[in-house]
């Protein structure tokens, strides 16, 4: 091709993006149309840095007039025009033409601090001082929109696939591919050195629990160090607060019980409920990873999470009180049997109410913020402070609906040789106890489907 014919092709192709221009923003004149029509490109999504948009800018600015501020402006807003019509014409998301937007309104920034500093911004090589910083922030905060974007869709899929009955597959790429193969293999290797499978339903939940137990047991013993002092400590500073407030007012034994042994048993019996409370509720949101294993279903793991904390008190309960006992504080329970029984109903009815609070938890994420007020509400008709007989007989009532109270006044019945609750009631909390068993079961099957894997 001749050197006339180039310019002839040249003029053409010049012509023709002209038009196409002026086409697309018939408002704007030539050289700005011009400049909108090649920012579009930059909404498509090829690539997410930003040093495709300072390049346009910076190179607009060289070939229009940029001496002051208002021939600038125009500039920028007709990169700013292009951008957008790049966005409603394309398929971009909108994470992504919100990227966009921000890289621009920044570049422009930084442009023109530096155009005003008397700063040659058109000169071959220019690049704002803090250009990498700046952008690389917002780099950082789209995809990490974006990721939280793709988890919630990839979450919504497999609620779907779940509710439709359906598998759920994902894509993987090709050195996965070759990673899941082996492990597949080393799968059937070991199922098959386990011989025949049991025909019972039984086996694979008994094999779960005890691998979810090893599993929080193994959790507590490496993260939760301080979870384990503190309940031995949590228990001693309510005993104190409690004790310190009936020796201010002369108070020494309450019901021929002593205010120390009678505030120990109220402080570690209420630690030992909230903490197995809140640990079951909370463990049916925080072990969802969990639910991808057949045989785990959210109950189990929330129950498991409240079983290893309940059997921490096996030990907190024999220390402080053989501990209290040995420096002459606490007295010795009479009735040993009743003891531990009461207590173990304490803390059945606290994986109960966990459950159901589990439950409500997975259907409503906000109720996990109203633990605190949850927490203080019970610990006020749990019998930790008082017993019902302290009340008058009219005010009795507003306690003793509570399960709780009922259970800790037992347990004190079983404790102190000289105390006999007239109020408290085994049937009344065995019933309370069927009840919560019997809706958390129903709970736990009906926000199964919903407790997805995270």
């Amino acid at each position: 091709m001749s050197s006339n014919e180039e310019r002839i092709a040249q003029w053409r192709a010049r012509r023709d993006a002209e038009k196409s221009s002026r086409a697309a923003h018939p408002d704007l004149p030539s050289e700005f149309a011009l400049i909108a029509t090649r920012a579009e490109a930059l909404a498509t999504g090829d690539r997410e840095d930003a040093d495709g948009v300072l390049a346009l800018v910076l190179e607009s600015l060289r070939s229009m007039p940029s001496t002051t501020i208002g021939e600038r402006r125009q500039v920028y807003d007709a990169v700013a025009r292009g951008i957008e019509r790049g966005v409603e014409h394309g398929d971009a998301q909108s994470e992504f033409a919100e990227l966009r937007r921000r890289q621009l309104r920044t570049i422009v920034r930084l442009v023109e601090n530096d155009a005003r500093l008397d700063i040659a911004v058109t000169d071959p090589g220019y690049r704002p001082a803090e250009f990498d910083d700046a952008v690389g922030a917002l780099l950082s905060g789209y995809r990490r929109r974006r990721a939280l974007r793709e988890g919630a869709e990839g979450s919504r899929l497999r609620r779907q696939a779940l509710l439709s009955d359906e598998s759920f597959t994902i894509s993987v790429s090709e050195e996965d591919e070759g990673d899941l193969l082996y492990l597949r293999q080393r799968l059937a290797v070991v199922d098959a050195a386990r011989g025949r499978r049991s025909i019972h339903q039984l086996r694979p939940r008994l094999d779960a629990w005890r691998a979810l137990l090893r599993f929080e047991f193994a959790l507590l013993r490496a993260e939760s160090r301080f979870a384990l002092l503190w309940s031995l400590l949590g228990p001693a500073v309510l005993m104190g607060i409690l004790s310190f407030a009936y020796f201010f007012i002369g108070t020494h034994t309450i019901l021929n019980m002593d205010v120390p042994t009678f505030a120990m048993i109220g402080g570690a019996t209420w630690f030992m409920l909230r903490n197995t409370m809140f640990r079951t509720s909370t463990g049916f949101i925080n072990r969802r990873s969990l639910h991808n294993f057949e045989a785990v279903t959210p109950a189990m793991t929330g129950i498991s999470v409240g079983m290893v904390y309940l059997s921490s008190y096996s030990v907190v309960f024999p220390v402080l009180i053989l501990g209290g006992y040995a420096i002459d504080l606490f007295t010795l329970p009479a009735n040993v049997g009743g003891v531990v029984f009461w207590i173990a109903c304490t803390g059945a009815i606290g994986l109960a109410i966990g459950s159901v609070f589990g439950c409500i938890a997975v259907v409503w994420p906000y109720f996990r913020q109203l633990g605190p007020v949850i927490q203080r509400s019970l610990m006020v008709v749990s019998g930790t402070f008082l017993v019902s007989e302290q009340l008058p007989t009219d005010y009795r009532a507003f306690i003793l609906w509570s399960p709780l109270t009922h259970a800790l006044q037992l347990l004190r019945t079983a404790y102190f040789e000289n105390y006999t609750s007239d109020d408290a009631d085994p049937e009344f909390f065995f019933a309370w106890l069927g009840a919560l068993i019997v809706v958390g079961a129903v709970g736990q099957r009906l926000i199964r489907s919903r407790s997805n894997p995270a």
